[in-house]
């Protein structure tokens, strides 16, 4: 009895661990099919994927040779080493991309290692002469009496005697009014550099452009005097600008303004205060020296939006900066009324900027300035501004009133300058005519055929008859 016990004590134990090991086999048996699957699925994908890099690599090594040959078939300007592709292709880096010239020959270098490209590599220098070229080329075009024009005008004041005047200009017949002024909208049509301006001198400028064939209605400006004079001189209408207008408003408001001086100088104290500490994100906005008033809204905005976390029941300020920010709270009246006004301004430059100036476009600004909280002297202001410039206008017509355009050249410009480490303008200048950034295979051949190296330095010498640091250099010269 004891023998049959243990027998079938071992029998089911044997069949236990039988049916264990058919189910791990069967699970076994189930992943190997799942993986086996799986392996083949891998496969599948990486002879297509293998499949497609072969066929890329055909492609490539195609447009390669494509590109190289069509470089090399590519003509070229007479009397220039270099196709029509590899000038545009660089004016392209200098305005588009915002490249240095020295980056400019770098780039092309890279791109014949990685493409395999068999070119020749222009220098700095030669890269310069070619947007010369291109800028002394579109200031002597000529215009179409059936086009009609805006020109958009001011100064720009440099290190020592030199002003560069420039003069763009907006054909109405492409413009589309909806979006504010940009590079392309615009063309230069005059660029020239003086000691002084005088509004005799601009208006004999003015008048040469009118003898190129440009039908001039009416002219843009920030209300310098002897601008309003040239126009005036030249029997041209003059639309203010409005983003100076309104700045200048602002400017009247608080140039003497006690609070508002007391105020600025506190907040440039706390800046430096904090500038360097674990409290630097409290940091107010830099303030500009020239066209502060012009720039009031970042420093209106820090300051409501300080004002506003201060008032918060769970501000995420600790004490500690709450305690540093406590002074903002005397100014609270005046950073309110700033920042109402700035809202103001800003919903106001939207329409005019945007849509320009018309009847329509004046009562949504008249209804803006109903509906804000901003000071009467400011809306006054504002409302003589609109029927000002409402009067000018014949019929109902709709003008251009902003130049914030030409600000942004002469910004590109000494951003350039300042890559150069120059301060001074030279006749580099003249690649502000290329800025508006529309390039034509055509426009360039004939550029590079017709300047010579020869006109660009009786444009030198006729602009720039000695420069501060030619001076500069002759003066030392003198003692060895």
């Amino acid at each position: 009895m004891q023998g049959t016990r243990n027998y079938n004590s071992k029998l089911s134990s044997w069949r236990e661990k039988a049916k264990k090991k058919s189910k791990e086999i069967a699970a076994f048996k189930k992943r190997m099919k799942e993986l086996i699957f799986s392996r083949d699925n891998w496969k599948e994908k990486y002879h297509a994927k293998n499949k497609e890099n072969k066929r890329l690599k055909v492609i490539i090594e195609q447009l390669k040779k494509g590109s190289d040959k069509e470089l090399k078939n590519e003509k070229k300007p007479k009397h220039h080493s270099y196709s029509l592709q590899i000038i545009l292709l660089c004016i392209w880096m200098r305005q588009q991309g915002n490249c240095s010239l020295r980056s400019c020959a770098s780039t092309l270098k890279i791109m014949a290692l990685v493409l395999g490209l068999d070119l020749k590599f222009p220098s700095r220098n030669t890269i310069q002469n070619w947007e010369k070229k291109l800028g002394y080329s579109r200031i002597h075009r000529q215009g179409k009496a059936a086009e009609k024009w805006v020109i958009i005008l001011d100064e720009s004041i440099s290190i020592g005697q030199q002003k560069l005047l420039l003069i763009l200009g907006v054909e109405l017949t492409k413009y589309d009014f909806g979006k504010a002024l940009c590079f392309e909208d615009t063309t230069v049509l005059y660029l020239g550099i003086g000691k002084s301006w005088t509004g005799e001198l601009i208006s004999k400028q003015i008048k040469k452009i009118k003898s190129n064939g440009f039908n001039i209605e009416y002219g843009v400006s920030d209300g310098g005097t002897n601008l309003i004079k040239s126009l005036k001189m030249s029997d041209i209408s003059l639309i203010q600008d409005c983003t100076h207008v309104i700045g200048n408003l602002l400017k009247k408001q608080y140039v003497s303004n006690e609070e508002f001086i007391t105020f600025s100088k506190q907040c440039g104290v706390f800046k430096r205060q904090i500038m360097l500490g674990k409290d630097a994100l409290l940091m107010p906005p830099s303030q500009r020296v020239k066209g502060r008033f012009l720039n009031l809204q970042p420093l209106s905005s820090w300051a409501y939006k300080m004002l506003l976390l201060l008032a918060q029941k769970n501000s995420k300020l600790s004490k500690e900066q709450q305690e540093k920010l406590k002074w903002l709270e005397s100014y609270r009246t005046l950073i309110l009324e700033i920042n109402e006004q700035c809202k103001t301004m800003n919903k106001l430059f939207k329409i005019l900027k945007n849509e320009g100036l018309k009847k329509e476009t004046a009562e949504k600004s008249k209804v803006i300035l109903e509906q804000s909280k901003a000071t009467s002297f400011f809306k006054d202001g504002v409302r003589q501004y609109l029927t000002r410039n409402l009067n000018i206008l014949t019929g109902n017509e709709r003008v251009i009133c902003c130049s914030d355009i030409i600000e942004s050249y002469f910004g590109k410009y000494k951003n350039q300058l300042e890559k150069t480490g120059a301060k001074l303008i030279t006749d580099s200048c003249l690649a502000i005519a290329n800025f508006n950034q529309k390039f034509k295979k055509e426009e360039i051949k004939k550029a590079m055929e017709e300047v010579k190296i020869v006109d660009l330095k009786n444009w030198r010498q006729e602009n720039l008859p000695s420069s501060l640091l030619q001076e500069k250099r002759a003066l030392l010269k003198s003692v060895g």
